[in-house]
């Protein structure tokens, strides 16, 4: 396990270079992250959705699908961000002080994707209608997780909680798949890819944030332990509360998957018994 990481890529644009303060000397990669997630929302995604889709688009009438559509989209680059800042940091050690510990690569990701829901948080407000509590509760409680991170406390986790990010492209497959299939009188997804998509999903779901999801908190909570004395008693309870219940849910949403792949499998079999 590696104690030391690389350095922040882009803390030469910091605002604040010197600042002891993470929210801001990383103020810049806040605020990058919230306007980089704006206009991919409002230029790139559409672009990119009406290349690849065309008129399975562009003939979208109902506006909160062509919002889902964007969003969704948006989702793909937000990982592929996330997976690239995460990657010099999942091995950082599981021994360090979660409450002293600073690094600026760690800081990176998490200003990162503190300013994704940020802008995540603005979708949940303007389209609330469209995305109602649910995703609002979750939007905000990453909030408060990423922005708790910075103070420090758990920076050196944030990485290591950051990779259940891992199952997100194979949702967003999962999602566009099943939309471009309604009303389709040919699939437009060849089966097997359908398939495989559903298996990996639920294969890397299963271990990043099932798996991973408890085993990090056993660990987390074995850390915290260490240093009980320093702990902010609050946040540490509304930080592990907030876990528990996403990973928790993480475990009811992993059911209906198994549960949606057994009625596939039921179907695909009556239709190989037909012919």
């Amino acid at each position: 396990m590696f104690a030391v990481t690389t350095e922040d890529p882009l803390i030469g644009w910091s605002l604040f270079p010197q600042s002891e303060n993470l929210y801001l000397k990383h103020l810049h990669e806040i605020l990058g992250s919230v306007l980089f997630y704006v206009v991919v929302y409002q230029w790139v995604a559409p672009f990119l959705n009406r290349l690849l889709f065309g008129k399975h688009y562009t003939s979208i009438h109902d506006p909160g699908v062509k919002i889902n559509f964007d969003v969704h989209t948006v989702s793909y680059f937000q990982c592929g961000i996330t997976m690239y800042a995460i990657a010099p940091v999942i091995f950082t050690s599981l021994n360090l002080n979660v409450v002293t510990y600073k690094d600026d690569r760690c800081a990176m990701a998490t200003a990162l994707t503190l300013g994704y829901f940020i802008w995540d948080l603005g979708v949940c407000l303007l389209h609330y209608e469209l995305y109602g509590l649910e995703f609002l509760a979750h939007c905000l409680s990453s909030l408060y997780v990423m922005g708790l991170s910075l103070r420090p406390f758990c920076l050196a986790w944030a990485g290591k909680f950051l990779i259940f990010e891992a199952s997100t492209p194979f949702v967003n497959n999962n999602w566009f798949i099943t939309q471009l299939s309604r009303g389709a009188s040919k699939p437009p997804v060849p089966f097997w890819f359908n398939v495989l998509n559903g298996l990996l999903l639920m294969a890397v779901f299963f271990t990043v944030r099932i798996v991973w999801g408890f085993a990090a908190i056993l660990l987390l909570l074995q850390q915290m332990w260490k240093v009980r004395d320093q702990l902010p008693m609050c946040q540490t309870i509304i930080l592990l509360s907030i876990n528990v219940i996403l990973n928790t849910l993480n475990i009811f949403w992993f059911s209906k998957m198994v549960k949606i792949a057994k009625k596939m499998a039921k179907g695909s079999g009556k239709v190989t018994k037909s012919h």
